[in-house]
């Protein structure tokens, strides 16, 4: 017998699929649109983040470009942490990373980003947006466990991998990246970052801060978008999602370049501000691929999808506030599902030491993994997790990799600590065992 709530689901799923087939067929505006008493029309929430200006007719109400630039900066930073430790790697100096932390347009640089068999529509930072960089969006709240702000780590570790990069021992592998103590410094940058700007950003700032904004005239009386639909939009941005991001496949967002990139308009080329994935989405999409019963790609996107749809529909402040919780929490469960990820690739590793299988590069690389998306988790206000929990987390992983052999007490002591973590990690976001166990 059908349980109510799952009768509900049912109902819940089929009003969505009808709300977006009347969107796809509407021939034209006055197809899609029902008028209020007031004479404003409403529109149906259309199927990709695609929204016409209500002040300029004929224009888009959609804009992020920014927020697309500091992404592209974001991936371009990790790509030349990585690059220290290949093949003919060179030496760098701290600068060659600040141009990238703290950009200027004057640099007028191009992105090192690649889009597959297709280039880009446009590859120059400052010709994307102007005035972008990461540095003036990060996060000045203290990092838990540490003390000290992520620009202050992320400026240490950049000092490390700079000097790290001219000992010709190092150079050339991973130990370029890497700290006496095993932490992989290049994956504790990016995963930070992505923590302190964009999610913090989209969350903290854009979404945090979005019911105080107008929406009721053009901002500045010129833009053809409100303050809170161009917040809103800001915070859809740092997501990174494609604007048909529906149309991939979670196995296309787990995959390369090519698949996590398609020319919708076909105009021959990639444009990075709507037909490409970066960093969170594609991340949602991996965690649902190697996941059972989620769907973190959808429940993101359509929260986005309903949210902008309300805003323009100028809607109640208790529904855009609950499309607003909504996408903060997928975007919050995908990189807790990830920290999960990357604890049960840190104890597979830790299995192997002492065996011919060791590999400590690949477990100072997921422990960083761990450690760095765990950071991320703070930066939000609409939270699931704790401050306690997230401290007991950090208590757990500690500030560097452990390398004890297994079958001794040390070596068990930390298995069971990292099980702990993800006892924390289910009691905050209630996760299946199947997940906790396969992610």
């Amino acid at each position: 017998m059908i349980s109510l709530t799952k009768k509900l689901q049912w109902l819940a799923v089929l009003l969505t699929i009808a709300s977006l087939f009347l969107a796809a067929c509407g021939s034209d505006e006055e197809d899609d649109a029902e008028e209020l008493e007031e004479g404003t029309a409403t529109i149906a929430v259309p199927q990709a983040y695609v929204f016409d200006s209500r002040f300029m007719e004929g224009e888009s109400s959609v804009s992020y470009s920014g927020q697309v630039v500091r992404n592209l900066l974001l991936q371009d930073l990790k790509s030349t942490t990585d690059s220290v430790g290949k093949d003919g790697a060179r030496p760098i100096a701290v600068s060659d990373l600040l141009k990238f932390y703290e950009y200027d347009d004057a640099l007028n640089l191009k992105t090192l980003t690649t889009t597959g068999a297709l280039s880009a529509s446009e590859s120059h930072y400052s010709a994307l947006s102007t005035g972008k960089n990461l540095v003036g969006k990060i996060s000045d709240e203290l990092v838990i466990g540490y003390n000290q702000t992520a620009d202050d780590l992320v400026r240490e570790w950049f000092k490390g991998i700079a000097e790290n990069s001219q000992d010709s021992d190092k150079l050339g592998t991973p130990m370029a990246y890497t700290t006496d103590d095993g932490v992989d410094m290049s994956q504790m940058i990016n995963k930070v970052l992505i923590g302190a700007v964009p999610y913090y950003q989209a969350t903290g700032v854009y979404l945090g801060g979005l019911l105080e904004r107008d929406n009721s005239e053009a901002r500045d009386g010129t833009d053809p978008y409100t303050s809170m639909e161009h917040a809103w939009d800001e915070a859809f941005g740092y997501f990174g999602a494609a604007r048909d991001y529906s149309r991939y496949t979670d196995e296309q967002l787990a995959g390369k370049v090519d698949d996590f990139t398609f020319d919708s308009n076909g105009d021959g080329s990639i444009d990075f501000k709507s037909e490409y994935n970066f960093g969170l989405s594609r991340n949602a999409g991996k965690r649902d691929k190697g996941g059972s019963g989620v769907d973190f790609t959808q429940e993101i996107f359509n929260a986005f999808l309903a949210g902008r749809t309300a805003i323009t529909n100028q809607g109640t402040v208790a529904e855009i506030s609950a499309h607003r919780q909504a996408a903060a929490n997928g975007m919050e469960k995908v990189i807790a599902a990830t920290v999960v990820h990357y604890i049960n690739d840190t104890l597979s590793d830790m299995s192997k030491l002492g065996t011919a299988d060791e590999n400590i590069a690949n477990l100072n690389k997921h422990w960083a993994e761990m450690k760095g998306y765990t950071v991320a988790l703070q930066y939000n206000p609409f939270r699931l997790i704790t401050d306690g929990q997230l401290a007991e987390l950090h208590g757990i992983m500690g500030k560097a990799p452990i390398y004890e052999k297994p079958g001794s007490n040390a070596y068990n002591t930390q298995v069971a600590n990292y099980k702990r973590a993800k006892d924390v990690m289910q009691a905050a976001y209630g996760f299946s065992n199947t997940n906790m166990d396969n992610w």
